[in-house]
């Protein structure tokens, strides 16, 4: 291979450039994971870490199931704190990552320090509600 091979003009780059983008169809759709994985079995190993003052702490499984977060006992996890909400938040699963929604509690949903309505969560997240810490330890086994 000599120099002239290597170069390449910046012209015919631009115009095969523009002819591969109008090519490709400009809609995606969301492909499911058992298209590429068939039924493989991906087992997710997460859980949460419930840390309230002057208590043990305590761990949660999490699973691909909705979580709701509060004081009444429908709640899958029980807080027993003035100021958590009956129904606080809650943890879902969906496109394969777990994400917290704030259930319109009267003190609000905290990740990592910011007030939020909804979000995606990341390994070792501090989730806070009614000064109850919470982290989520997150692995993919």
């Amino acid at each position: 291979m000599n120099d002239n091979d290597k170069i390449v003009n910046p012209q015919n780059f631009n115009m095969e450039s523009q002819q591969e983008e109008e090519s490709v169809d400009s809609d995606t759709a969301e492909i499911p994971r058992k298209t590429f994985l068939g039924d493989f079995p991906t087992k997710y190993h997460a859980f949460l870490e419930i840390i309230v003052l002057g208590e043990t702490r305590k761990q949660f499984e999490l699973g691909e199931e909705d979580v709701v977060i509060g004081r009444t006992l429908d709640c899958e996890i029980q807080l027993s704190v003035d100021n958590v909400s009956k129904r606080h938040a809650l943890i879902s699963f969906r496109n394969e990552e777990y994400q917290i929604e704030d259930l319109d509690s009267t003190n609000g949903t905290y990740v990592n320090g910011i007030k939020v309505q909804k979000c995606v969560l990341k390994n070792h997240d501090q989730i806070e509600i009614g000064g109850v810490k919470i982290i989520i330890n997150d692995g993919k086994v």
